[in-house]
């Protein structure tokens, strides 16, 4: 909806945009208990955002009076009917995501704006995705909002010209978003499908595209389709985290492995592989590993090498060492995550601590890292999974 207004009203317009699509939904919170959700609650929810849209147009919306006097030669029904047709909303959407990404802000500042805009993200949300505390992150997206603004920078791009220098950090929203959706950072759900799929749909739209898509948007695509395609394994009925070693692999899409193998090797030709490469081809040996034991551990690691020299990110490294552990370098593994910095706040840090100290038969100092780890999580499923750890470590002193 945001996206679809937007393409009429520039880019200048969002807080226009953002009244407008936001009194739609109080609508449907206002209708929908007394009449009952329609059949169509999307179609009802366009409707009703286009005729709010005309309606401001008559009105002359006070909140942005200059709105009005801007379009007012224009004929706004027709226009407005045609945004909303089928065969635009895909079209905007992916103009919206490649706008957002304007070479005018800094490359943060797109970022930020992007997760909001096209992503819907909540301050917290990006906040968390960045690494950024929220004070920092509401200020850079006001300054942001009034950049726009000040430039009146329309929303049409056009593909050829333009969209491809703006391809690199389109990819970086796209991960951020799937990331968010495979590991939530807020809310009731260790997992919010909807995000991985818009995500995913949305690479896939950019692979359609012509002139517009590389290597690097191949790889996205894999590295999405590897980690969609174990979903339905990642939590029990009642969301609580499986780990990977104890997950059905039975559950997983193996026909949605093949395709994102068949794009890995579409991806895996570029003489410079990136991030998304790395993680893709990661991915793709736990998903072509027959069990859990079978799991290449060395390759990982090398391939985690790989990725360090291109992001040294705290995160990164944990992993590499997860990986080394179940190597069989133990030891080592455990010593190089206690000595990693700026993960004191991060719930996974301690639970790692808390896998390794379990497996090598420290129990109080499991017991300790997975409380550490309950006292920063956010999640309730996650303090679920915690203190059945616990638990069942007790059981063992």
């Amino acid at each position: 909806m945001v996206a679809s207004l937007l393409s009429y009203f520039q880019l200048s317009n969002m807080s226009l945009v953002e009244d407008i699509v936001q009194d739609s939904f109080y609508a449907a919170l206002d209708d929908w208990p007394k009449k009952g959700v329609p059949d169509n609650p999307t179609a009802w929810l366009f409707r009703v955002c286009k005729n709010k849209t005309i309606n401001a147009l008559r009105r002359k919306d006070m909140r942005h009076p200059a709105f009005y006097d801007f379009y007012a030669k224009q004929n706004e029904k027709a226009k407005i009917d045609q945004l909303f047709m089928p065969h635009q909303i895909k079209d905007n959407q992916l103009r919206l995501l490649f706008a957002t990404c304007h070479p005018s802000l800094a490359p943060k500042s797109q970022i930020i704006l992007t997760l909001k805009t096209c992503a819907g993200f909540r301050i917290v949300e990006i906040a968390t995705a960045l690494d950024m505390k929220v004070e920092a992150v509401k200020k850079n997206l006001s300054r942001a909002k009034q950049r726009l603004t000040v430039q009146n920078l329309p929303l049409k791009v056009p593909y050829a010209l333009q969209s491809r220098e703006r391809l690199h950090t389109v990819h970086q929203v796209l991960y951020l978003i799937f990331n968010e959706g495979y590991s939530a950072s807020q809310g009731a759900f260790l997992i919010r499908t909807e995000l991985c799929l818009e995500a995913t749909r949305l690479v896939r739209s950019l692979l359609e595209e012509d002139r517009i898509p590389n290597s690097d948007t191949y790889a996205l695509y894999a590295l999405m389709l590897f980690n969609c395609a174990r979903l339905d394994a990642r939590t029990n009925e009642d969301g609580i985290a499986i780990e990977l070693e104890h997950q059905d692999r039975s559950l997983w899409d193996y026909k949605m492995i093949e395709l994102a193998i068949a794009y890995f090797n579409k991806a895996r030709k570029a003489p410079v592989w990136s991030n998304y490469h790395l993680e893709a081809g990661i991915a793709s040996l736990h998903c072509t590993a027959q069990s859990f034991e079978a799991t290449p551990w060395q390759h990982i690691v090398r391939l985690y090498d790989r990725l360090l020299k291109r992001n040294r990110s705290p995160l990164v490294q944990m992993n590499r060492y997860i990986a080394l552990f179940y190597e069989g370098k133990q030891q080592e593994a455990l010593l190089g995550v206690q000595q990693l910095n700026g993960l004191g706040e991060n719930h996974l840090y301690h639970a790692t601590l808390g896998m390794m100290f379990a497996v090598l038969q420290q129990h109080q100092a499991a017991i300790d890292a997975y409380l550490d780890a309950l006292a920063v999580t956010k999640l309730a499923v996650e303090k679920v999974f915690i203190e059945a750890k616990i638990r069942a470590l007790k059981k063992r002193l």
